[in-house]
């Protein structure tokens, strides 16, 4: 994948919505075998149900496979 992983992906992927993603992700941080790690602020704890969808570190690993291969099904 080139570039940085879209809202869309990481809201999939961690069950909170685009919005969420977008007001709570602090950063994104590519690591060297091409999976993605991203980190959420502390505030995300307090959205209903936040520990079924985020883990008490506040983070989610986008496996490299994943960020290569994910299309936005909803283009067009």
């Amino acid at each position: 994948m080139d570039g940085k992983l879209s809202n869309k992906l990481i809201a999939e992927q961690s069950g909170l919505t685009e919005a969420e993603v977008g007001t709570y992700l602090t950063a994104l941080e590519m690591l060297a075998d091409g999976s993605w790690m991203v980190y959420f602020g502390v505030e995300v704890a307090q959205l209903p149900d936040a520990d079924k969808k985020i883990d008490a570190s506040r983070t989610l690993l986008i496996p490299s496979w994943l960020a290569k291969h994910w299309v936005d099904r909803d283009i067009g």
